[in-house]
């Protein structure tokens, strides 16, 4: 009897806000393949080691600028994490 109502207890209150919770994750991710609870635009990103040398991911953009002669020409921030997948956006603008 205990079981059936941990079951119940689990069909009625648990799956539905893990059901809630998958959705949301699901359109926050859109199409990068990873993303910051607290900040869902940015994307992990492995980054040089800091000076705690632990080398974690953390939650970064990647920023583009191009410049002729010091002088900045354009600039376009991505959630993708390698200049190879960027540059084609970045030249046609």
């Amino acid at each position: 009897m205990r079981k059936l109502k941990h079951y119940q207890h689990l069909i009625e209150k648990d799956f539905p806000k893990r059901k809630r919770t998958y959705q949301y994750n699901n359109n926050a991710f859109d199409d990068c393949n990873s993303f910051s609870k607290t900040d869902p635009d940015a994307t992990f990103m492995c980054m040089k080691e800091d000076s705690m040398l632990n080398g974690q991911l953390k939650p970064e953009y990647n920023l583009q600028i191009a410049t002729q002669k010091r002088f900045t020409l354009y600039y376009g921030i991505y959630q993708r994490p390698t200049e190879q997948r960027v540059l084609q956006q970045f030249l046609k603008k």
